[in-house]
């Protein structure tokens, strides 16, 4: 069972209150809580903190788990250099 997706992102807060808010806004993205592991400035840009999160997954098999955080990374963060799925729920590069 694949019960959680760890996520690492760069994002503008200037300081752990706002790195929380970005977390609160893409649990509404995920459908879920999202929690933050790890906060941190990010040492090659000090205007972004870099952040390490847990959010929810739910998926019992690999092809369902992959499927669902391809359409979740989709929802956070387009555009992407990969399509949504299509016919089969392939994806295809652009």
């Amino acid at each position: 069972m694949f019960e959680t997706i760890r996520w690492r992102c760069h994002v503008r807060a200037t300081d752990r209150r706002g790195a929380e808010h970005v977390a609160r806004r893409l649990g509404t993205q995920l459908d879920g809580a999202v929690q933050i592991e790890r906060y941190e400035r990010y040492w090659k840009f000090p205007e972004l903190a870099e952040m390490r999160l847990v959010s929810p997954l739910r998926c019992s098999t690999p092809e369902t788990a992959l499927l669902t955080t391809l359409q979740y990374a989709w929802r956070i963060a387009t555009p992407w250099s990969l399509g949504t799925p299509g016919p089969g729920n392939e994806f295809d590069k652009r």
